[in-house]
């Protein structure tokens, strides 16, 4: 009787520990989603055309390509065109 009895308490013990550790995972992912936010908003910075762009090269599975972007060295463009 006293092994059942020490059987169930260890069972609701280990229970009750998942059981906070999913509560914890759970509101722990607000943290992640604010830095998600954050990137997000940092990457789209230079979309609304604010800021200044300029030509850079790169290479791709074609070749060479232009690609005007915020980290450029050539002259000034719009950001995001990109000439093959």
């Amino acid at each position: 009787m006293r092994k059942k009895i020490l059987s169930g308490v260890f069972a609701l013990a280990l229970l009750a520990t998942a059981g906070l550790g999913v509560h914890k995972s759970m509101n722990g992912n607000a943290d992640l989603n604010d830095l998600a936010l954050a990137n997000v908003e940092a990457l789209a910075e230079n979309e609304g055309g604010g800021g200044e762009c300029r030509w850079a090269t790169r290479e791709t599975w074609q070749g060479w390509e232009a690609i005007c972007i915020s980290t450029g060295v050539g002259y000034n463009c719009t950001c995001g065109e990109v000439k093959p």
